[in-house]
Order: structure tokens, then C-alpha cells, then sequence
């Protein structure tokens, strides 16, 4: 089983996958599971979302006392992900430092597609199964958004899409909502008539410098991300366009730090005759397992059956798990092994790749 994951996993990586093109990897999940006898299925998340791929779900029928499980890994992949190298070295596979390697989240996806070919061969005692792989899910859990879940019967869920040993389950993570910000001042000629204008930067340099920026607590955090804007550097800068997020694992701490960040950036344009447009989206809500969840607890009790360390731990960042909870089916974020993820140091321990089909393969077969 070591050497067809592995295998598996580097034919998956050489594949590029950036969000809403996920095709090559789509296809490829398509053709195993075929192969193996299964009949996957794309939704239409592609079209929804104008990308050129669905989700990928497929059913394995199984013992019908077992419980019913999903599994989900997203198919995306953060650039530089074109021409993937893997250099397998004795204890890690890492990329060749031009790209990523694409661990997050390729590795969930072999670590199922072993499932699947374990359970096709007829080595895994398991109830009813279902594979979902999502799109998009770098870039805002596009592909997630778009699962519907009404037709996916499961008693719970666990989304391979996490770092850190083998054996840890997020079990929360933070809402999140996102904030764009134009502030417009007036244009005027810098060396000549610098009074006759209201330079947009300075504007927003005033507001920002009030803010709370980076860790806030230990539930919340703030960050402005983006700041663009300027023609030239003698015309007084007319307007500049602001991006920034806020994430919080308490919903009326999320709601004050936004609150409080709209009402500095309203007051600082007025106190300098400038103008503002704010639009706040909400990219995901938050989750909490707690600790008596059927979910948590199964998946100790398979650490324990596999000899591996079970921990948990909160969650900073935000995963298709967050969706999924929201719709209503309890999710554990669980780690593959994935680290220095988004960086061309991105790598993973070969012995890990391994160990999460292990730890899955206990998960799905116990009653």
C-alpha cells in the first residue's frame, strides 16, 4: 500500500491545478474510480462558480450496520503550481523550489483514492462511503458552496485538509468576512496646486494607523492585505482601494472589530472631505466539534486503534469543513502531513502519506 500512495501521490502533483482549473486532476480521480469499478459523478459547481470543473463525488456502497462517512479533499492548488517537479528524498517529498509541491491538498485526494482502491480489492470492511472531491476550494471554498449536500447521506464527515502530525483534528475554526474600501479624495497637480486636492493615500494611511491590525485576541484576528492606488507621482492620488479581512471564533467579536473598523474609515474620510464605498462580504461561518461529537470521538478511537497520537486543536483559517458544518453534517478538519504549505518549501513526510490512509482506512471500518 506505501509504494501505490506515493505513486499515486506523484501522479496527482505533476498535474497543474489552479482554482476553477482543476480538469487534469478531475479527470484523473475520474478514470481510478472508474477503473475501480465505481461510478463518480461532477456536479455543476463548475458552471456555477465559471470554472471548467465540477466536484467530483462518488458512493461505495457498503455494510449497511457501519456508519455512513464522507470524505472530502479539494483538487485546487495555490500557484506556482504549473510543472510540479517532486524530489523524493529519503524521509520528505518536497517540489523543486520553483513551485509548490501541492500536499494541500493532493495528498487528501490520494489518501482516498487509496481508500477506494482498498475497498474495491476487497481489503476493507466499511459502511457507505462517499468521496467528495471540491474545486476552488483556495480561493473562497467556492466548490463547497456549491456541494449540495441533500443528496450525500452521511452521519458525519472528515475533510483531509490540515498540517501537523498525524492524528490532529481542527475542531474549530473562525468565521471570516472579507472587506473591500474605495476612498476617494480629489486630484490635483502635486508640485503645483498640492492644496487644491485630497490625496486619497494620506487618507487611508489615517484610518489604517487607527486600526487594530494582526492577532487581537486569541479568537480574532484583523489584517489589511491589499492597498493600491495612485497614477503618478505628481498628481495628487485621487482614489485608493483598500482590501482586509476579519476572522473570529466568536461571532460578536467578528461583528465589533468589523463594526469598529467601519467607523474609523467612515470618520477619517469625513474629517478629510473625502468620499467612501465599503462592501463586507462573508466568505464562511465558523464550526466548534465539541467534545462528545460521535465524529471526535470516532476518529480517538481509530487513533488509538492505529497506534497514533490523537490531538486536537482551534483552527485559524478556514476549510471547506467550515461549509460543510454549516450545512448542517458534523466535520473534523484532519491533518495529512502537509507542511510549509503556499511556499515553494512546501513539503511532506513520505512515512505520512502512508499513515493517513492507515488512520482512514480505521476510521471508515469501525462500527
Amino acid at each position: 500500500m506505501k509504494d501505490r500512495i506515493i505513486n499515486e501521490f506523484i501522479n496527482l502533483v505533476k498535474l497543474a491545478a489552479p482554482s476553477k482549473n482543476e480538469r487534469k486532476v478531475a479527470d484523473y480521480v475520474t478514470s481510478k474510480l472508474i477503473s475501480l469499478g465505481y461510478k463518480p459523478y461532477e456536479d455543476n459547481a463548475g458552471q456555477a462558480i465559471d470554472g471548467n470543473t465540477g466536484n467530483i463525488i462518488c458512493k461505495i456502497k457498503g455494510d449497511s450496520s457501519k456508519d455512513k462517512i464522507m470524505l472530502m479533499a479539494h483538487m485546487d492548488c495555490v500557484l506556482p503550481c504549473d510543472g510540479i517537479k517532486p524530489v523524493i528524498g529519503d524521509v520528505y517529498i518536497e517540489s523543486d523550489k520553483t513551485t509548490i509541491l501541492g500536499s494541500d491538498d493532493l495528498s487528501g485526494v490520494a489518501a482516498m483514492l487509496e481508500i477506494a482502491t482498498t475497498r474495491a480489492n476487497g481489503e476493507l470492511n466499511a459502511g457507505d462511503i462517499y468521496l467528495v472531491f471540491t474545486v476552488a476550494e483556495e480561493i473562497g471554498l467556492l466548490g463547497a458552496k456549491e456541494l449540495d449536500l441533500s443528496k450525500i447521506d452521511v452521519d458525519y464527515a472528515y475533510v483531509l485538509d490540515s498540517g501537523g502530525e498525524i492524528g490532529t483534528a481542527s475542531i474549530s475554526a473562525p468565521s471570516h468576512i472579507s472587506f473591500n474600501t474605495t476612498i476617494t479624495g480629489k486630484a490635483a497637480h502635486a508640485g503645483m496646486e498640492p492644496e487644491k486636492g485630497i490625496n486619497a493615500i494620506v487618507v487611508a494611511s489615517k484610518a489604517i494607523a487607527q486600526m487594530d491590525i494582526g492577532r487581537i485576541d486569541e479568537e480574532t484576528t484583523c489584517n489589511i492585505g491589499i492597498i493600491k492606488g495612485g497614477l503618478a507621482k505628481n498628481i495628487v492620488c485621487e482614489s485608493v482601494f483598500i482590501e482586509g479581512e476579519v476572522r473570529s471564533r466568536d461571532e460578536k467579536k467578528l461583528e465589533n472589530v468589523y463594526e469598529k473598523i467601519v467607523k474609523i474609515l467612515k470618520d477619517t474620510v469625513k474629517e478629510n472631505q473625502a468620499t467612501i464605498e465599503i462592501k463586507m462580504i462573508r466568505e464562511y461561518s465558523s464550526f466548534l466539534i465539541e467534545e462528545d461529537a460521535d465524529v471526535l470521538l470516532k476518529f480517538k478511537k481509530a487513533c488509538e486503534v492505529a497506534k497514533m497520537p490523537f490531538s486536537t486543536e482551534h483552527g485559524g483559517g478556514g476549510s471547506d469543513t467550515n461549509i460543510v458544518c454549516t450545512k448542517g453534517i458534523k466535520a473534523l478538519n484532519i491533518s495529512t502531513g502537509m507542511d510549509k504549505v503556499h511556499s515553494v518549501n512546501e513539503r511532506i513526510k513520505i512515512d505520512d502519506l502512508h499513515k493517513i490512509a492507515y488512520l482512514l482506512k480505521n476510521i471508515v471500518s469501525l462500527t
